[in-house]
């Protein structure tokens, strides 16, 4: 200091080194649709209940219930492609902490990914996070209803041939069209006719095969509301408008039950119209997981958890091939002990009562009421585990450290896992010998429940980056120390700063090896850190004020396979 005035004077000296803060490794961001709250805008949360009260809750689900001999069945005729709302509770349930959510549209529309930077798509939402510095991981929970399962086709088919084969209800339906149509045409009174087409759609006797037909008979239903919607008001509505709605119905229900495509089209509103799934929306989904990833890869602080949509041929042919590694893949879906949101006054009841919907049976017949409502709530959620998987990085880190392979761990909230995969099984998927396209397993073991049995990212061929925990703890080592050592960013390029920035990484380093992220008895096996001229920088670098720092890391790997070895041992005495 320059003194000039006297007085007394206070200097503090500087006697410890610099040090490098590990950065945060288990804040991901959650990209998809939510019920209302901010969009297209980040919001940090940091439980369920931050969730509830800024983005709202679930996407009520159609359902309708069939009484017959006094047990109720539940169908779910229509499943929708949003699970945000689910995907958080898997999420905060497996040990998950703050996160990011980025909001992209609400539940009025459908599932995007988009092939351009456009608002409401999930590819909107992924250019948005490139502007936040703190997550870590990249999650799309809304991806799982792109892509059709074997199951969910099969079922489809059966769905149609039933429907097809179902003329009755065709008839009904046929017929209640016709009587709105003949009212509208003789100047009858409209509301009336549209309420009785209407009643005897949905009041229809129901068959043995009453989950199906429940279907067709929805969907009748839905065409015949179509005109009612019409006749609604007669002051906005003509005779000629009426009867032409109404017309129409009858018309695409002939239609309707002639072929599957036009069943499928017509449900869209009810089912889970998984037959319009084409190619292309597979393309689509994959092409946002490679867009994801190369994001991680030049960001350096981005791991993208990715689910297996479809089976793992399709996700090998899809997902790029180019030695990606910061991402890894999960399978199968997982079967849940979370419930379906719906709204009573939306679900259709059929049987002996009278009463069209839930709401209505709840004022009537409380018995009855309790049992369709549990009908509905045996209907468990299906979900793809990227949530599930988001929240166990996120309990390993807190708990062990980021070195910590995620796997062997069990999965709260969840059941089963929705396909029951083999050792057989598993060594296709863990070993990919062509592309090194892991996919790690989600297994249910005798005794122990269901088990995350596998740790390998897409990079599965590489020694280097083969392991989850490898990958992530360089990338959080490769973080922390790009930030500390910002601060000697136009420092003098001398020994005495080399001393310095070295000393601040080692201490690091030795950290994490007490720690036992790093491997060796002792610090100079487990780590090294090298700067200095003709160390690693030559005279020309120096001019160029260019620092340059090597480090060297050994860090440990999972156990993947331990094998055990027995032999007899032989008789000495």
């Amino acid at each position: 200091m320059n003194y000039k005035t006297p007085g007394v004077y206070v200097e503090e000296l500087e006697t410890f080194p610099p040090s490098v803060a590990q950065v945060e490794t288990a804040i991901p961001a959650f990209i998809g649709y939510t019920a209302e709250g901010p969009q297209n805008q980040p919001t940090r949360i940091s439980s369920m209940l931050e969730y509830e009260a800024l983005f709202g809750k679930a996407n009520p689900e159609a359902f309708s219930v069939a009484f017959k001999d006094g047990v109720a069945t539940a169908t779910q005729t229509m499943v929708s492609d949003f699970k945000m709302y689910y995907a958080m509770q898997m999420y905060f349930a497996n040990g998950g902490g703050p996160c990011y959510i980025v909001s992209v549209g609400d539940y009025s529309g459908s599932v995007t990914v988009g092939d351009s930077i456009t608002e409401g798509t999930l590819l909107y939402g992924l250019e948005l996070l490139k502007k936040e510095d703190e997550p870590t991981l990249i999650v799309f929970p809304d991806l799982q209803g792109l892509v059709p399962t074997a199951a969910e086709v099969a079922a489809a088919t059966d769905n149609v041939e039933v429907a097809e084969d179902d003329e009755t209800v065709a008839a009904a339906a046929k017929a209640a069209a016709a009587d709105v149509a003949a009212a509208a045409n003789g100047g009858a009174d409209i509301q009336a006719a549209v309420a009785a087409a209407v009643a005897k759609v949905s009041t229809y006797p129901v068959t043995d095969a009453a989950d199906l037909v429940q279907v067709a008979k929805n969907k009748a239903a839905k065409a015949v509301a179509n005109a009612a919607q019409v006749a609604g008001d007669a002051s906005n509505a003509t005779v000629t408008s009426v009867k032409t709605a109404a017309t129409a119905a009858a018309a695409v229900f002939t239609a309707v039950f002639n072929t599957a495509k036009a069943i499928a089209e017509d449900a869209a509103a009810y089912v889970a119209d998984i037959s319009t799934v084409s190619a292309a929306d597979i393309t689509a989904a994959y092409s946002l997981y490679n867009t994801a990833l190369k994001q991680a890869e030049l960001m350096k602080d981005r791991f993208v958890i990715m689910d297996v949509l479809g089976d793992e041929v399709i996700f090998r042919s899809k997902v790029n091939a180019e030695g990606l590694k910061y991402g890894a893949a999960y399978h199968p879906k997982l079967k849940t002990i979370l419930s379906y949101a719906f709204n009573e006054a939306n679900v259709v009841v059929t049987g002996e009562f009278g009463i069209t919907n839930l709401a209505g049976l709840k004022s009537t017949n409380s018995d009855f009421y309790n049992k369709a409502k549990n009908a509905i709530e045996s209907k468990r959620v299906v979900l793809a585990p990227s949530s599930s998987m988001a929240g166990v990085y996120a309990k390993v880190d807190s708990t062990s450290g980021v070195w910590k392979a995620p796997a062997n761990l069990g999965l709260n909230f969840v059941e089963a896992p929705t396909v029951k995969i083999s050792n057989k099984d598993q060594d296709a998927l863990n070993v990919d010998p062509i592309a090194g396209k892991s996919i790690n397993v989600i297994r249910t073991f005798a005794g122990k429940g269901t088990l995350v049995w596998g740790a390998r990212t897409l990079d599965g061929n590489s020694n280097e980056w083969r392991y989850v925990s490898v990958r992530r703890f360089f990338s959080m080592v490769e973080e922390s120390v790009k930030k500390s050592t910002e601060r000697f960013v136009f420092e003098a390029n001398t020994a005495n700063t080399w001393v310095r920035v070295q000393t601040m990484i080692e201490n690091f380093l030795n950290q994490q090896w007490q720690d036992g992220a790093l491997a060796g008895s002792k610090p100079e096996e487990a780590y090294y850190v090298s700067v200095g001229l003709n160390k690693t920088m030559s005279a020309q670098d120096i001019l160029e004020g260019r620092m340059n720092i090597e480090i060297g890391m050994a860090a440990v790997r999972p156990a993947e396979f331990i094998v055990l070895r027995f032999s007899h041992k032989l008789q000495e005495s």
